[in-house]
């Protein structure tokens, strides 16, 4: 384009622009009846910077029109609108507009020619410009929706994991209880493993206990077929899995084990986990589970709630041991009844106290209430006055009082690991007893202020420990230096296990509960976010099917049923395959939906897209289909966008026909025009003078040049259809030149 068309339109401002903004408020008016998003001031404000950019794109700077199309969207007056035609049509009318001004002006027809060629390609640049950030503004929210849906999925499997989560605790929960309830190693045995099978579903189930000093016998069997009774395993097998676990006093997962270095209560084809039964390093036996699908049921978690619950059962043996033992103590010793009264009862004392913090730990997950009166209790029995429970900021790693007896405190206590008594205690994950903290080198001296802390007498202190792992510390106090004794240490010591283990499950209750309320404000805003991008979805005057790469169809908008006129009840049960061959018949061949998928990107490395028209029904369509990519390598689906072109189809039809047949009714009398005025000419009706000779020459050029200007035109409509026939010949270059 040149600067002509420039200057025509910057002359004929006036005249045209004031009949646009006339048109295009007519049209709101008449489909609305009033304007909803945009006034008509705005409109016209819009249009005329529409206006100006055109002469600039005449002139042939393209940026400021380009920015004001991009305006145009705010012209919408409601969402359903199909604004990429609304759009189109302004364009098309201000070139009606502008052949009007042009026509009735008195402009040569040479200048009146070239002006309605750099119109018409100045009109098809726009409308190109006008379908392109269309065509971007729906590719954009296809990809947001897709990237909503994979959010949503995300998140399901995240609540699946918290109520497998939840399912695991509420089970320890009942384990603890149940074990508390009953001091039976058959009971323990036969509540651990139904649990176990139940959660987990695992198709073997066994428990070894030591049978002597080098052999492990089989107490406990479930699954089909059952292994036999009374069978044995020598400890110092190398290779087996039992005795490996066993002798090294650790976990085992083997997925795939030697079945030949295996004893006969393996079962062929399946993973083994083995857990060993562990109280204070001592093993009292090994847990063993079989499956022929390890990956699925000895995960990390699931072998977390395994550990957890053996770690209980071999709790509930030792403390069934220690039942047993003061039975046959009292069967024994019933002769000394009563000098040994006080030492049974004070046995008696513990072993409830024990029973006691093992149900408070079962059966609350209040972590403050649950170490308060944990606290009370052992200082009920050991009968003294102060006591505090200490336990690890994973911010700070430091110990901080989380509980307090005896004392009414302001604020907290903090302890460094390996600081004072209590740091030294977190440090080695030993107990210590304390005689007098004034001669112990690890007592630390409180500032002044502290008048009401602890300064003199003894103290016992023990760490809670769960899977290695230091929760805190538990320290009793006296004012009277050697108060303490080995039993307190032990009975602290078998009481901070259940503490220990009750804080754990407190502490995963509070975890669970704080990811419960993230992950329900994460889901609240999807499902606000999934809203909004259906709305969006629903609003586009394109149809849009999007689906997987297999072609199952996931998702249309209702444009689709009324392009295709078929149910979306229809639609969603079809694959693309099945949809194109339905639709498009033959034509179904053409369209690489299965190659678009294989290889969606191009050799540049961007992505690949098909564009087809065909006709379904009465109405012509122009189908798009892209791939939908996470990253270059990993495509989710496709979308295939639909778009009626029906009317403009049939304006081109018309237009061509309109030139073909206004080009053959003028060639018929120009043709007539043509021979009359050389029959003038050479002389067959009378003789003619100079002058009138002149005048026919002239007559005779000009008629040629329309026959000329009418072949061009008939050539033009041939192009446009694809009827042109070429001739392909060898000419000269330099003369064509």
């Amino acid at each position: 384009m040149t600067s002509l068309l420039s200057r025509w339109l910057a002359d004929q401002r006036d005249n045209i622009l004031p009949q646009w903004i006339a048109v295009a408020e007519s049209a709101l008016h008449k489909r609305n009846g009033h304007a909803t998003t945009a006034s008509n001031d705005e409109q016209a404000v819009l249009l005329t910077s529409v206006y100006n950019g055109l002469i600039e794109a005449a002139h042939g700077d393209s940026r400021p029109l380009e920015q004001c199309l991009k305006l145009l969207r705010a012209l919408r007056t409601e969402e359903s609108e199909d604004t990429l035609v609304e759009r189109i049509a302004q364009i098309f009318h201000l070139r009606r507009i502008a052949d009007d001004v042009l026509h009735s002006q008195s402009v040569e027809a040479d200048l009146s020619t070239t002006l309605c060629h750099e119109l018409d390609s100045l009109v098809d640049e726009t409308v190109l410009h006008v379908t392109r950030y269309w065509t971007t503004a729906a590719n954009a929210v296809t990809q947001q929706l897709q990237q909503t849906e994979l959010l949503i999925a995300n998140l399901n499997a995240a609540n699946d994991e918290t109520d497998r989560l939840i399912f695991q605790v509420s089970k320890l929960n009942d384990i603890a209880s149940m074990l508390a309830s009953r001091l039976d190693a058959e009971h323990s045995f036969a509540v651990v493993s139904e649990t176990l099978v139940e959660v987990l579903n695992v198709a073997y189930l066994s428990i070894w206990l030591p049978d002597g000093t080098d052999t492990l016998r089989l107490n406990y069997s479930w699954g089909e077929p059952p292994l036999p009774q009374n069978m044995q395993l020598r400890v110092g097998s190398p290779d087996d899995v039992i005795a490996r676990a066993f002798t090294n006093r650790t976990e085992i997962v083997e997925r795939t084990p030697d079945a030949d270095m295996q004893g006969p209560w393996y079962q062929p084809a399946c993973g083994v986990l083995a857990v060993p039964l562990l109280t204070q390093e001592q093993v009292h036996g090994v847990v063993v589970l079989q499956d022929p699908d390890p990956d699925a049921r000895f995960n990390a978690s699931q072998r977390y709630f395994v550990s957890s619950a053996v770690s209980q059962m071999a709790m509930a043996l030792q403390n069934t041991r220690l039942y047993n033992e003061v039975r046959s103590f009292n069967a024994v010793l019933e002769e000394r009844i009563a000098e040994r009264t006080r030492e049974l009862q004070a046995e008696r004392d513990v072993l409830e106290t024990m029973n006691q913090i093992a149900l408070e730990a079962s059966s609350t997950l209040d972590l403050d209430m649950l170490l308060q009166s944990s606290l009370q209790v052992l200082a009920d029995i050991v009968h003294v006055e102060r006591g505090s429970v200490l336990l690890v900021d994973v911010e700070t790693d430091q110990l901080t009082s989380r509980a307090v007896l005896g004392r009414q405190s302001s604020g907290f206590t903090r302890f460094a690991i390996g600081q004072g008594i209590a740091g030294w205690v977190a440090q080695h994950k030993k107990p210590a007893l304390v005689h007098d903290v004034n001669q112990d080198p690890r007592w630390v001296d409180l500032p002044d202020g502290e008048h009401e802390r602890k300064r003199n007498g003894s103290m016992i202190s023990v760490p809670l420990i769960v899977q290695h792992d230091v929760m805190g510390v538990l320290q009793l106090s006296h004012d009277e230096p050697l108060f303490f004794n080995d039993e307190h240490l032990r009975l602290l010591i078998a009481a901070a296990g259940q503490i220990a283990l009750g804080i754990h499950n407190a502490l995963l209750y509070e975890q669970i509960q704080q990811q419960l309320m993230r992950q329900g404000d994460m889901l609240r805003n999807e499902r606000r976010a999934t809203t909004q991008s259906t709305a969006i979805l629903q609003s586009l005057s394109d149809g849009v099917i999007v689906c997987d790469p297999e072609g199952i169809v996931i998702t249309a908008n209702p444009v689709v049923e009324r392009i295709l006129d078929l149910p979306l009840e229809d639609l969603v049960i079809l694959n693309m395959n099945e949809l194109f061959v339905r639709l498009f018949g033959t034509h179904s061949k053409t369209i690489p939906f299965a190659d678009l998928v294989a290889h969606p990107l191009d050799n540049d490395g961007q992505p690949r897209s098909f564009t087809m028209k065909a006709q379904v029904g009465t109405r012509v369509v122009r189908l798009t289909v892209d791939p939908v990519l996470i990253t270059a390598n990993d495509i989710m689906g496709t979308v295939a966008v639909l778009r009626d072109i029906t009317r403009e189809t049939e304006s081109e039809r018309l237009k061509d026909e309109f030139i073909g047949t206004v080009s053959h009714e003028l060639r018929t009398p120009m043709t007539s025009i043509k021979g009359y005025t050389q029959l003038l000419a050479m002389g067959s009706l009378g003789a003619i003078n100079d002058t009138q000779r002149e005048f026919l020459n002239t007559i005779t050029t000009n008629a040629e040049r329309m026959i000329s200007i009418i072949n061009d035109l008939l050539d033009i409509t041939k192009i446009e259809t694809g009827a042109v026939e070429l001739n392909p010949q060898p000419i000269h270059l330099a003369e064509a030149l």
